[in-house]
This record gives structure tokens, sequence and C-alpha cells, in this order.
């Protein structure tokens, strides 16, 4: 009894660990968030969980990606990759397929990201997965966007949006408003890309999404700047330099910052 009783605590103390690693992460607190998740892994390989273990290295994988850290991450899901299929587990399977689309997308193997988006997109219509559906539509979008098929990328994004609509999903609604708000910018419609941009950052502000508030942010400040409203802009932008440096993205909250100063030079 007392043997199930240390197996027990142990495995309390990790779940407990990746609660506030977690907490931890949504506030910018990445490095320390790290340090609970290996510890939370040290505890799950030696309690032999593959599950819990396979979780936990796509939270590190996830976290080391942010800190743009691209092969360690693949190489951790990759490993995830592989014990879900060991395991049977489909539903999980797609989820570490999409992650390591998205690094191979970074490191710019598109079409290789788009076979395993394609692959990941099978699984959740398989299984009746609908905002994971909408999620992986999005991410075939800007692939092919990259690509140049920019009719067949909005297309897409515009039946994620109305899927995240139809679930009351505001954080989908967000991010895709944003997805479509880039082509336009890209596109030079200007005008249709402030609507998009300042209805996506009206929902994160709403939500507290510290990553939004810095990417969206960015966009929708320069053009808050660009259309004359300079004050509005330039608070957009500090809120958006504070929460990089936040999530400890020097190499952003820089970028941000010489945006602003170029604004306050003028």
């Amino acid at each position: 009894m007392a043997i199930f009783e240390a197996l027990g605590e142990k495995r309390a103390r990790a779940v407990t660990l990746g609660g506030i690693a977690r907490l931890l992460s949504a506030r910018g607190e990445v490095d320390q968030a790290l340090k609970l998740h290996q510890e939370r892994l040290a505890i799950y390989e030696a309690l032999g969980d593959k599950r819990s273990r396979a979780v936990t290295l796509g939270d590190i994988a996830r976290l080391l990606s942010d800190k743009g850290e691209v092969d360690r991450a693949l190489k951790l899901h990759q490993e995830e990759l592989a014990i879900y299929e060991g395991l049977g587990d489909k539903r999980s399977r797609a989820v570490a397929l999409g992650d390591i689309a998205r690094l191979l997308s970074a490191k710019g193997e598109v079409d290789q990201a788009l076979k395993l988006h394609q692959e990941q997109l099978a699984i959740y219509e398989a299984l009746g997965e609908k905002r994971l559906r909408a999620v992986t539509l999005g991410d075939i979008a800007r692939l092919l966007y990259d690509k140049g098929e920019v009719d067949q990328a909005l297309k897409l994004h515009q039946e994620q949006l109305a899927i995240a609509e139809a679930l009351g999903d505001l954080d989908g609604v967000a991010n895709t408003l944003w997805s479509i708000a880039q082509i336009e910018l890209h596109e030079q419609h200007f005008q249709q890309a402030f609507e998009r941009l300042a209805d996506s950052y009206a929902i994160i502000l709403k939500l507290g999404r510290l990553d939004g508030i810095c990417y969206v942010g960015l966009d929708f400040g320069r053009l808050l700047w660009a259309a004359g409203r300079r004050e509005e802009g330039l608070a957009v932008l500090e809120r958006s330099r504070d929460g990089f440096a936040k999530l400890g993205r020097s190499e952003n909250t820089r970028y941000v910052q010489s945006i602003i100063n170029e604004i306050q030079s003028k």
C-alpha cells in the first residue's frame, strides 16, 4: 500500500508541476516554466507513464519553439509523435503532426509541412473535431499563401472563420481575423485589414492573450500610426513591446522598440 501511495504522490506532484508551469508560461515566465516541465518529465519517466511523458515532451517543445530553438523542439515533437503512434492515439498524433508541420514550415520546408497538415486534417475530419479542423485549415491557408495561392488561402481562412464563429470560439475568431488581415496587408487592401485587425485586437484584449497582444498589436499599432492616429498607435505598440519582453523574446522587443523610436522621432 505504501508503494502505491508513494506512486500516487509522485503523479500528483507531476500534475501540479504541469499546472504551475502552464500558468508561468502564460505570464511569460518561460524559463521557469521549462524548469518545472523538466522536473515533471523526470517523474513520468520514472513512473513509466508513456502518455503523460509524451504530453510533457510536447509542452517542453512548444516552449522551446517560442524561444526560437526550433531544432530542439522538432526533435522532442518527433519523439512525442512516436509515442502516440505506439499507443494508437489518433487525436494526439494529429496534434503532434501539426506541431511538427509548423516547425518544418519555420525551417522553410513548406511542401513537407503541407503534407503533414493534410494528414492532420484528415484525422480531425474523421474524428469530427470541428475546432481543431478549423485550426488546421488556417495552417494550410498560411502555407498556401506563402506559395502564392492567394485565393485558395483566403477561401480556407473564411471557412476557418465560419467554424470558429459557429462554435463561439473567440480565440479562434481573433486569430483567423488576424491571419486574413495579414494577407490583406500584403495585398495592400489596407481598409479591410484595418477593420479586421481592430476586431481581432478587441477580442484579444478581452481574452487577455499576451501572445495576441504582442503580434496582433504590432500590426494594428503600425496601421493606426499610418492612419494618422499616432498616440493610439504608440500605446498599442508599447503594449506589444512590453509583452514581447515579458515572453523573453528580446529580438521582437528590440524590433518593436525601433518602430516606436521611429514614430517618436517624427
